[in-house]
């Protein structure tokens, strides 16, 4: 950990503090007055007084997320990345801050009595009611030029299915019911175990696709907006090399609910009382399908498959010429045309606004880069073809469940 003997300094900081006789907080943990875990966490590990390992923090007066920088060179490291970022003006820079969390710099605080370093960054669910998020770690290769050989090999053990078909993985995510307003989480180990057709029926889950209804367009036509965005900057930008780096796509369960209702079903209505959380743990779990319409339900699963969970080969073309970085052009232009009204925002981060950004400006989808533990300087003037061919095959996917034939 990030993290110094106690000293004079230390009990100063705000800290937090494991009593198990406590009943406030995850196993016993105590948090000072405007920290809070974050509820939304999904991936990594969460805050345990017990095991004392240390979760993402949420500050309630600035909404901002504190994330432990919790091994020293991996933590550093990260640090490092951000801050060149924010101060770098090269133009592959100044591009990528589009897509990654506003940085706010490090704090400190006293974590079962030692300091520990954290960064502060932005909240990419402020202002959402019933905040759906997923972590979609991209690449097929998950492993840093330094790693060790036993690091290489368990690397390559984790999500193997996932990796080798698709060139991503998901980690975990949570899930408001458009239905029934009921949390739903699935952990890490719960990723660890989805197959081909599992990570299929993950994506479909997590937007909200209810079999023999349409899916809503406009949803996945935002996430498409940035993907595509992010996937033209890999296709120019030789600079860096992500690895282990995830995408964090989020949106708002309650504003699809009440601006993509459920066509010909007026019963469901736009708002619904939140219902206690199912937790999805080490086991797959199959969630009762309270929506199931029997023989079209099975056929509706079986296209859905045959269209979508094929093992496709990854692709491995040569550097984009200045033709097709114009197709990619086209792709996005194109997207935007078919409906105008959806993209009008500015695919930016705000690195020039207030962080207090009023609720009803805030956009009910986003999409960002995280996790920068793993990022090394580009070789030999190279594509980062890794994180690319991985966020290619994600495009692919929600293209296809976008043009299934049960939609609008």
């Amino acid at each position: 950990m990030t993290t110094v003997d106690p000293d004079d300094d230390v009990e100063k900081l705000p800290h937090i503090q494991w009593d198990s006789a406590a009943v406030p907080g995850p196993s016993g943990c105590m948090f000072p007055g405007e920290m809070t875990p974050l509820e939304c966490q999904i991936a990594g590990h969460p805050f345990s007084g017990e095991k004392q390992t240390i979760g993402m923090l949420v500050c309630t007066r600035t909404g901002r997320i504190l994330k432990p920088a919790t091994k020293v060179i991996l933590g550093e490291r990260e640090i490092a990345f951000y801050e060149n970022l924010k101060n770098s003006h090269d133009p592959v820079a100044t591009e990528l801050k589009k897509f990654v969390p506003r940085y706010y710099g490090t704090t400190e605080l006293r974590v079962f009595n030692n300091r520990t370093k954290f960064l502060m960054l932005r909240n990419i669910t402020k202002g959402m009611a019933e905040p759906c998020v997923i972590d979609i770690k991209i690449g097929s290769r998950t492993w840093d030029p330094l790693a060790t050989p036993e690091k290489r090999r368990t690397e390559e053990l984790k999500y193997a299915e996932s990796k080798r078909t698709y060139g991503f993985c998901i980690t975990g995510y949570q899930v408001y019911s458009v239905l029934t307003g009921q949390l739903r989480k699935y952990d890490r180990d719960y990723g660890k175990q989805l197959g081909v057709a599992g990570v299929v029926e993950a994506l479909d889950d997590f937007l909200n696709l209810i079999p023999g209804k349409p899916v809503c367009r406009q949803l996945v036509s935002e996430i498409l907006t940035y993907l595509y965005k992010i996937e033209r900057l890999f296709n120019m930008q030789r600079k860096y090399r992500f690895y282990s780096s995830s995408l964090l796509v989020a949106y708002d369960a309650q504003h699809l609910r009440q601006h993509c209702p459920l066509k010909d079903d007026s019963s469901v209505p736009h708002s619904v009382p939140k219902v206690k959380e199912m937790i999805c743990g080490s086991v797959p779990c199959k969630v009762p399908n309270q929506y199931s319409s029997g023989t079209n339900d099975l056929m509706f699963k079986s296209r859905m498959k045959r269209s979508m969970s094929e093992p496709v080969s990854m692709p491995c073309e040569q550097i984009p010429n200045e033709s097709k970085s114009c197709n990619l052009n086209a792709n996005v232009d194109r997207l935007c045309r078919s409906s105008p009204s959806h993209f009008s925002f500015s695919c930016t981060n705000d690195v020039t606004k207030d962080d207090d950004v009023p609720v009803d400006k805030c956009k009910w989808v986003r999409v960002r880069m995280i996790d920068f533990t793993h990022v090394f300087p580009g070789e030999n003037n190279e594509l980062d073809r890794n994180y690319r061919d991985g966020i290619q095959m994600l495009i692919r996917l929600l293209s296809l469940i976008k043009k299934s034939d049960c939609m609008h």
